[in-house]
């Protein structure tokens, strides 16, 4: 039986709510992509930039191993695209007869730690619910989207989701709809901000998503997938920056 999701609504720039401090502990049990261990520097002064760019290829090779759940492949029944140089991940499924549903994200290690900017907005004093984090602990949150398409391809849904690997939150809800005898001419209406829906119809929506699959079983391959996919890149992005610059 697939895990169910763990309720989360709002968003996590709400600081202080109970929903952001389940979202922002660390779940990983192995270091995140982004604190990469580089190679030794030791014998450094003879190298060219292509070879210290090989050395550090090599370095990660024997470094990395994807985990069980990244190797594993989603779960079923989604089908995995991906193509090499390309940080964008795609799973894909149907549902019943009449419907598609596409799950993305993209494998890009962010430039910097959102909660590095507007520091001055999230100086609250943390409510009693709040998860007590240590200083070293890193937080985990990746963005990804879903659409369920009709088969006829006229309408579909558009989530936009984060999850730290075992929560899914859904952040913003957009429907969409194509008449080709009545097309939109201007801006379209994109949807309320999800936090303001009553409770009962965000929950509604998260079964909705759960009966589609998107649960915390697809959550946790999710974020392992993200690392693996973003360290794959990496490695192949050091061979062919060595080559160039060789």
């Amino acid at each position: 039986m697939n895990a169910p999701i763990a309720r989360l609504t709002g968003t996590t720039r709400v600081r202080g709510a109970h929903a952001f401090a389940a979202l922002e502990r660390t779940v990983m049990t192995r270091p995140f992509v982004s604190a990469r261990g580089f190679a030794s520097d030791t014998g450094k002064g003879g190298r060219t930039l292509s070879e210290a760019l090989l050395e550090e290829r090599a370095h990660e090779s024997a470094a990395y191993e994807p985990s069980a759940t990244a190797s594993g492949g989603p779960p079923e029944p989604f089908a995995l695209c991906e193509t090499e140089g390309d940080a964008e991940v795609t799973l894909t499924r149907s549902f019943d007869e009449n419907e598609e549903i596409t799950v993305t994200f993209i494998a890009q290690e962010e430039p910097y730690d959102d909660d590095m900017l507007d520091e001055d907005e999230f100086d609250e004093e943390p409510l009693d619910d709040e998860l007590d984090l240590d200083e070293d602990e890193e937080g985990i949150a990746i963005n990804f989207n879903v659409v369920v398409s009709k088969k006829d391809g006229l309408s579909h849904l558009d989530f936009d989701c984060v999850t730290d690997g075992e929560i899914i939150e859904i952040r913003h809800v957009g429907y969409e709809a194509f008449d080709e005898d009545n097309p939109i001419i201007g801006t379209a209406y994109s949807g309320p901000n999800f936090e303001d829906l009553e409770e009962t119809v965000q929950d509604k929506f998260h079964d909705y998503l759960e009966e589609r699959g998107i649960n915390a079983d697809l959550a946790s391959y999710i974020v392992e997938a993200h690392v693996d996919k973003e360290q794959r890149e990496y490695t192949n992005w050091l061979e062919k920056v060595s080559r160039f610059v060789s």
